[in-house]
C-alpha cells in the first residue's frame, strides 16, 4: 500500500496538470461568449437610441393611438370582430393545436420507443423549424385554396415542435431506478412505458403544451394575412393598409388576450389532468403554511358552531 501511494499521487498530479489546459479554454469560451453577447446588446441599445431620436415626437404622437382612440375602435368594429374575426381564428387556432398535439405527442412517443429513429427524424423536424413561416403559407394557399387548410397547417407547423420537444425530454428524463422495478416485476417494455415514462413525461408534456398555446394565435394570423378571406389577420392587414393605428393596437390587444386564454385553459387542464402532482407539491407546503390551513380550518369550523 505504501508504494502504491506516490504511484497514485504521481498520477493524480498529471490528471490534475491535464485538466488545467481543459478547464482554461472553458473559462476562455465562456468569456468570449458572454464579451459577444455583450457587444450585441450595446450595437443593439445603440442602434435604437439613435432610431428612435431619429423620429420626431409629432410623427411618433401619430403612430401610436391614445386608448381612447383604441376604445373607439373597438365599439365601431365590436360587432365585425366578435361575429366573424374572432371565430373564425379561433377555429384555425384550436383545430391546428389538436393536431399539433397529437402529432408532437406521437412523434415523441415514437422517437422515444424507437431511438434509432431519433437520429433519423430529429434533424429533419428541425429543419422544419428554420423555413420562413409566410413562404410556407404562399406555397399552401397554392396548393390548397384559400381555405382553412392552409391556416391550419401554419397553426400546425407552429405548435408541433415545442410539443415534441418538451415530451421527448420529459420521456428521457424518467428515473432508471422506476424502470428497474417494473422490470422486476414483470413488467414488458410498453407496460414500462405507460405506467411509468409517459406519467413522468407529463409536466414537460403541459410545459410544451403552454409553449405551444402561445404561439398558436400568432400562426392562425399569420396565415390569415398571407391569403385569408377572414380572421383577426386578414382584419390587421386591411388596418394596416389603410394606416388605421388604431385598429391595428386593437387587433394586437385581442390577439394578446386570446393567448393569455388559451394559455390559462391549458393550465387547468393540467391542473385536472395532473392532481397527483399538486397533491404531491401541497403536501411539502411550509411550516407556516400548514399552521395557515389550520387556523383557516378552525375558524371556519367556530363559524359554522356559531350559526
Amino acid at each position: 500500500m505504501s508504494s502504491s501511494t506516490p504511484l497514485a499521487k504521481k498520477t493524480n498530479r498529471w490528471q490534475d496538470l491535464l485538466r488545467m489546459p481543459l478547464e482554461v479554454g472553458r473559462i476562455l469560451i465562456l468569456v468570449a461568449m458572454l464579451l459577444l453577447l455583450l457587444l450585441f446588446l450595446l450595437g443593439g441599445t445603440t442602434q435604437l437610441y439613435v432610431d428612435s431620436n431619429s423620429v420626431g415626437r409629432d410623427e411618433l404622437s401619430r403612430l401610436i393611438p391614445t386608448p381612447h382612440e383604441v376604445w373607439q375602435a373597438w365599439q365601431t368594429y365590436q360587432d365585425d370582430l366578435i361575429e366573424t374575426q374572432i371565430p373564425n381564428t379561433l377555429w384555425a387556432t384550436l383545430t391546428g393545436l389538436a393536431l399539433a398535439t397529437v402529432i408532437g405527442l406521437g412523434l415523441a412517443s415514437i422517437m422515444d420507443m424507437f431511438p434509432p429513429l431519433r437520429w433519423i427524424l430529429y434533424p429533419l423536424l428541425v429543419l422544419t423549424q428554420t423555413i420562413p413561416t409566410f413562404a410556407i403559407a404562399v406555397i399552401l394557399i397554392l396548393l390548397f385554396g384559400f381555405g382553412y387548410g392552409p391556416k391550419i397547417i401554419v397553426v400546425v407547423l407552429f405548435c408541433f415542435f415545442p410539443i415534441m420537444v418538451s415530451t421527448l425530454d420529459g420521456l428521457r428524463s424518467t428515473n432508471p431506478l422506476h424502470m428497474r422495478l417494473l422490470r422486476a416485476m414483470g413488467a414488458n417494455k410498453l407496460q414500462t412505458w405507460w405506467k411509468v415514462r409517459l406519467p413522468t413525461a407529463m409536466p414537460s408534456f403541459f410545459s410544451g403544451l403552454r409553449l405551444a398555446a402561445t404561439y398558436s394565435v400568432v400562426g392562425a394570423v399569420i396565415g390569415e394575412y398571407v391569403g385569408s378571406g377572414a380572421g383577426l389577420g386578414k382584419f390587421l392587414q386591411r388596418s394596416y393598409r389603410s394606416f388605421n393605428t388604431d385598429q391595428v393596437f386593437l387587433v394586437v390587444i385581442v390577439i394578446a388576450a386570446l393567448t393569455v386564454l388559451l394559455v390559462l385553459l391549458v393550465t387547468l387542464l393540467e391542473m385536472l389532468a395532473l392532481r397527483w402532482l399538486l397533491v404531491g407539491r401541497q403536501s411539502s407546503n411550509t411550516i407556516w403554511q400548514k399552521i395557515g390551513g389550520v387556523w383557516l380550518v378552525e375558524s371556519l369550523n367556530k363559524r359554522v358552531e356559531a350559526k
